[in-house]
């Protein structure tokens, strides 16, 4: 019976580690076979009803706190991917 209370009381301090504000991996933008971004946490596609074109919106990774926008030429073709590790 103690064993298993001792189990209940060690559990916060294991779980203390997990989360965290960094994900484990990033995604980059390839945009016209060239990187147009790297390391973002997260993209959000939107559509611009203004101009009809594509936004991407992302948090910024060089500046923590704000968010960055791209705007995706309609020639242009962009993919979405996993940030190669080196």
């Amino acid at each position: 019976m103690r064993l298993r209370y001792l189990a209940w009381l060690c559990l916060p301090l294991l779980l203390t580690n997990c989360g965290g504000d960094k994900p484990a991996s990033t995604v980059s933008v390839t945009c016209g076979g060239s990187s147009a971004l790297v390391g973002a946490r997260s993209v959000d596609v939107l559509g611009d009803q203004v101009n009809g074109q594509t936004v991407l919106s992302f948090p910024d990774p060089a500046n923590r706190g704000q968010t960055g926008t791209l705007v995706v030429p309609s020639h242009d073709r962009c993919t979405i991917g996993p940030t190669p590790t080196s």
